[in-house]
């Protein structure tokens, strides 16, 4: 018996949530289906990726983005969930990550050491 595989994938739906704001992003990731949170992180990453040039999309609400993603790192119950936001933060995004740093306890066990190197990466120069 093969085992349940699922492939994520995003489509107009979730590039029209981004396109229309930080609420609607926030509404998918604080309260979708485990599926609907990933197909719109997997969405976010062609958005903040700058080779896409997509960016432009989200360029004024970076910010409170980068504080959402952090939000769902601490409060998701889905560990594939935290790991993709915690990749779009890594990937893009630059320390001080206040929101992680102040509720670490809040991290599952399992991604922890992963946060940890997120909030204090090594130094590229050395």
């Amino acid at each position: 018996m093969e085992g349940n595989t699922s492939y994520i994938t995003y489509g107009k739906n979730e590039k029209e949530i981004i396109k229309k704001g930080i609420d609607e992003i926030r509404q998918v990731l604080m309260g979708g289906s485990v599926n609907e949170k990933l197909s719109l992180l997997l969405a976010l990453d062609w958005f903040m990726d700058p080779y896409y040039k997509q960016d432009s999309y989200i360029a004024d609400i970076r910010g409170e983005l980068t504080d959402l993603l952090q939000t769902v790192i601490i409060a998701s119950n889905e560990d594939e969930v935290s790991e993709d936001a915690l990749n779009l933060l890594v990937s893009y995004e630059w320390p001080p990550f206040k929101i992680l740093e102040e509720n670490m306890e809040n991290v599952s066990e399992r991604l922890k050491p992963y946060v940890l190197e997120a909030l204090h990466p090594p130094d590229p120069l050395l």
